[in-house]
């Protein structure tokens, strides 16, 4: 069996409130996925144990270029879950020269907008931070994983893992 070779983001986009950044948007972190657990030992036991409690908050971070004054008019949506944000990135496999899209869709609120460090004759950059509540992950129209905080979905590789706890209690 041939030896996989990696796949390499050629380009991405980032849209917020369907505003496209191309051009702007320097780097994105996505959120990081961290289980909640709490150590549980009891009697029989001979060792520590991580109970599954659920997740730890999400957030992501852009980093753009520039000013601009949408940054700012993020800050007019007042729920968790209502700015849109979404991330499109194209990576080409190096030894197979096949393309996949991932499209990560997530929905949240700015939680941390600071104005930048401007210096005279610089591309002055801007870091905003997003709390996140809704996550979706695509490659190729597939969905991989889907977490929506408020409303209690956590779906992975086509398993809903909540569905049956959400019939049961009437959710």
């Amino acid at each position: 069996m041939a030896k996989q070779l990696p796949a390499v983001l050629k380009n991405f986009n980032v849209r917020v409130d369907g505003d496209s950044h191309a051009g702007t948007a320097k780097t994105i972190t996505l959120p990081e996925i961290v289980k909640k657990t709490e150590e549980y030992r009891a009697a029989g036991m001979i060792g520590d144990i991580k109970l599954d409690l659920g997740f730890e908050a999400m957030e992501s971070t852009i980093n753009y270029t520039g000013v601009d004054a949408r940054h700012i008019t993020q800050l007019t949506y007042c729920g968790v879950s209502d700015l849109p944000i979404r991330f499109l990135g194209a990576y080409e496999r190096q030894d197979t020269c096949t393309h996949v899209v991932r499209d990560v869709y997530m929905r949240g609120s700015v939680t941390n907008l600071p104005l930048g460090e401007m210096e005279l004759g610089n591309i002055n950059e801007q870091e905003l931070t997003y709390s996140v509540t809704y996550l979706k992950v695509v490659d190729d129209g597939a969905t991989l994983l889907e977490i929506d905080f408020v409303n209690g979905v956590y779906i992975v590789g086509g398993k809903d893992m909540t569905s049956e706890i959400n019939t049961r209690l009437g959710l």
